[in-house]
């Protein structure tokens, strides 16, 4: 958590940086706080919904490509995993997968009017995470997880001021998180299959300076 905090606390400081020295009309760099939070879920816990709710707070710094045309770099604090419903399938052996993330989203913008369109791919470094199963005991150790984390991001922003907007983001993990025995995932106790892979809807504000 502490290495987390240290990397987004230097993107910040890198963020106003780049923001300083890019001040005036031709300027190329922009930079801003995105801050909201995660409803999301994980297929192959053999829980349904978007039940986990998760932050998704940090920096974001754009590189202007055209007039309709951005690229960003985002370093993020997320919170994603899983959490039981009282209409899940009880034969999940699954209460909640908490996942505390490090993340850096690459993402494409095209923008018309007020609303931007955005796709691109994240990279994650898993922090920390706890498993807590149907017992409500503690079951990290029986499930271990890779420390790396790929996904695909789809989103979209509403602006409604020139630096001020509201934005809602869909993800899904590209890799399984789930380490295994072989190269075939086996399934485990309550699952549908061996494998982890996530799906996040994101809600939250972005504020460019």
């Amino acid at each position: 958590m502490k290495t987390g905090l240290q990397l987004i606390a230097l993107f910040f400081f890198l963020a106003s940086t780049l923001h300083a020295q890019n001040t005036g009309p031709e300027r190329r760099f922009e930079a801003g706080i995105v801050a909201g939070f995660n409803l999301s879920q994980v297929d192959g816990d053999d829980l349904t919904g978007f039940n986990k709710i998760g932050v998704n707070v940090g920096g974001r710094v754009d590189a202007i490509l055209a007039d309709r045309w951005r690229l960003s770099l985002e370093m993020l604090f997320a919170q994603q995993g899983a959490s039981r419903h009282r209409l899940d399938n009880p034969a999940s052996a699954f209460d909640k997968i908490r996942l505390n993330l490090v993340e850096a989203p690459v993402m494409v913008h095209f923008q018309d009017w007020k609303i931007q369109a955005s796709a691109g791919l994240s990279y994650a470094r898993v922090i920390n995470y706890e498993i807590i199963d149907f017992t409500g005991e503690d079951a990290t150790e029986s499930y271990p997880l890779k420390d790396n984390l790929y996904s695909i991001v789809l989103g979209g922003t509403f602006f409604f001021q020139e630096n001020l907007g509201i934005n809602v983001q869909w993800s899904k993990w590209l890799n399984n998180l789930l380490i295994s025995d072989g190269d075939e995932p086996s399934p485990l106790p309550g699952q549908q299959s061996g494998r982890f892979i996530g799906r996040t809807v994101t809600i939250r504000g972005i504020y460019m300076f």
